[in-house]
C-alpha cells in the first residue's frame, strides 16, 4: 500500500470518527440545555378578601353612575339593538369620561390650526365649502 493511499484512508476514517463523536456530544449537550431551559411554573395563591357592601355599592355607583333607570322604549325587536338605542336616546353613551375621551375640533367654530399639515390638506381644511353645499342642496331639491 502506498503512503499517499494510506494517508487518505487514515484521514477519512479519522474524519468519520470525529464526525460521529461530535454528533453524539452535541446531541447530549442539546438535551442538557433543554432540561435546564424548561420553565418552572410557580403558582401564587392569594386569599380573597371580602368586600363590604358599602364599598361594593360605592364602586357600583362610581362605575354605573347613580342615575335612576327610566322607562325603556321598544325601538326594535332585537334586544341588543333595543338596549343600544335606549342608551343613545337617554344620552347615556358615556363619551365624556376618562375611559372614552372625545373631543370635537370643529365645535368651537374657530379656525383650525394648520401648522404641520401638508399644503393640500391645509387648503382642504380651510376651504369655504358653502358654495358647494348650496349646489348640492339645489340639486337635491330638483
Amino acid at each position: 500500500m502506498k503512503a499517499k493511499t494510506f494517508e487518505k484512508l487514515l484521514r477519512k476514517i479519522v474524519r468519520e470518527e470525529i464526525d460521529y463523536s461530535l454528533r453524539r456530544e452535541i446531541k447530549n449537550l442539546k438535551e442538557d440545555l433543554q432540561d435546564e431551559l424548561k420553565p418552572t411554573i410557580t403558582e401564587y395563591n392569594e386569599e380573597k378578601q371580602e368586600i363590604s357592601n358599602d364599598v361594593r355599592q360605592g364602586l357600583r355607583e362610581k362605575i354605573m353612575g347613580n342615575t335612576i333607570p327610566t322607562k325603556k322604549h321598544n325601538f326594535a325587536g332585537d334586544s341588543t339593538l333595543n338596549d343600544l338605542l335606549n342608551e343613545t336616546a337617554m344620552g347615556d353613551t358615556n363619551t365624556q369620561t376618562a375611559m372614552a375621551p372625545m373631543s370635537d375640533p370643529f365645535s368651537s367654530g374657530a379656525p383650525m390650526e394648520t401648522t404641520g399639515m401638508p399644503t393640500e390638506v391645509a387648503n382642504a381644511v380651510t376651504r369655504d365649502y358653502s358654495g358647494l353645499m348650496k349646489a348640492i342642496d339645489k340639486k337635491k331639491n330638483k
